[in-house]
Protein backbone atom coordinates (compact mmCIF):
# COMPACT_ATOMS: atom_id res chain seq x y z
CA UNK A 1 0.00 0.00 0.00
CA UNK A 2 1.30 3.54 -0.70
CA UNK A 3 1.86 5.56 2.20
CA UNK A 4 0.35 9.19 2.22
CA UNK A 5 2.87 12.16 2.16
CA UNK A 6 0.96 14.53 4.16
CA UNK A 7 0.87 16.50 8.07
CA UNK A 8 -3.37 16.11 7.82
CA UNK A 9 -3.61 13.08 9.27
CA UNK A 10 -6.63 11.59 11.39
CA UNK A 11 -6.15 11.93 15.37
CA UNK A 12 -7.59 8.50 16.66
CA UNK A 13 -9.48 8.06 18.53
CA UNK A 14 -11.29 10.90 17.44
CA UNK A 15 -10.85 11.06 13.70
CA UNK A 16 -10.27 14.41 13.73
CA UNK A 17 -7.20 16.11 11.57
CA UNK A 18 -4.11 16.78 13.71
CA UNK A 19 -3.02 19.61 11.92
CA UNK A 20 -6.70 22.00 11.78
CA UNK A 21 -9.05 19.98 14.05
CA UNK A 22 -11.65 19.47 10.64
CA UNK A 23 -12.97 15.83 10.81
CA UNK A 24 -10.72 13.46 8.73
CA UNK A 25 -10.43 13.58 5.75
CA UNK A 26 -9.90 17.31 5.68
CA UNK A 27 -10.39 19.22 2.80
CA UNK A 28 -6.64 19.68 2.83
CA UNK A 29 -6.21 15.87 2.92
CA UNK A 30 -8.46 15.04 0.34
CA UNK A 31 -6.54 17.77 -2.19
CA UNK A 32 -3.20 16.02 -1.46
CA UNK A 33 -4.26 12.70 -1.08
CA UNK A 34 -6.53 12.67 -4.76
CA UNK A 35 -3.14 13.85 -6.01
CA UNK A 36 -0.51 11.07 -4.12
CA UNK A 37 -2.93 8.60 -5.59
CA UNK A 38 -4.14 10.18 -9.14
CA UNK A 39 -2.52 6.98 -11.13
CA UNK A 40 -3.77 4.51 -8.80
CA UNK A 41 -7.38 5.82 -7.34
CA UNK A 42 -8.33 1.75 -6.21
CA UNK A 43 -5.23 1.88 -3.97
CA UNK A 44 -6.59 5.22 -2.50
CA UNK A 45 -10.25 3.50 -2.07
CA UNK A 46 -8.39 0.71 -0.20
CA UNK A 47 -6.54 3.23 2.31
CA UNK A 48 -9.53 5.19 2.76
CA UNK A 49 -11.60 1.47 3.52
CA UNK A 50 -8.74 0.41 5.97
CA UNK A 51 -9.08 4.07 7.64
CA UNK A 52 -12.80 3.93 7.88
CA UNK A 53 -12.92 0.50 9.49
CA UNK A 54 -10.37 1.62 11.89
CA UNK A 55 -12.43 4.75 12.95
CA UNK A 56 -15.37 2.57 13.14
CA UNK A 57 -13.24 0.20 15.48
CA UNK A 58 -12.33 3.34 17.57
CA UNK A 59 -16.36 5.00 17.93
CA UNK A 60 -17.57 1.74 18.50
CA UNK A 61 -14.92 1.29 21.54
CA UNK A 62 -15.84 4.79 22.99
CA UNK A 63 -19.00 6.12 24.23
CA UNK A 64 -20.61 7.05 21.06
CA UNK A 65 -21.63 5.79 17.29
CA UNK A 66 -20.17 6.46 13.92
CA UNK A 67 -21.20 9.59 12.31
CA UNK A 68 -24.13 9.37 9.93
CA UNK A 69 -22.01 10.58 6.95
CA UNK A 70 -19.11 8.02 7.48
CA UNK A 71 -19.40 6.31 3.78
CA UNK A 72 -19.38 10.30 2.59
CA UNK A 73 -16.70 11.57 5.06
CA UNK A 74 -14.13 8.17 3.82
CA UNK A 75 -15.24 7.39 0.91
CA UNK A 76 -17.56 8.65 -1.04
CA UNK A 77 -15.23 12.00 -2.14
CA UNK A 78 -12.77 9.73 -3.61
CA UNK A 79 -14.38 8.77 -6.52
CA UNK A 80 -13.02 5.74 -6.62
CA UNK A 81 -15.09 2.69 -7.54
CA UNK A 82 -14.23 -1.04 -7.48
CA UNK A 83 -16.48 -2.47 -9.88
Amino acid sequence: MLVPRTEHVGDRPSWDCRVCGKPWPCATAKVELSEQYQNFPHGLAVYLGSCMLEAIDDWAAGSGGPPADLYERFLGWSGSSLN
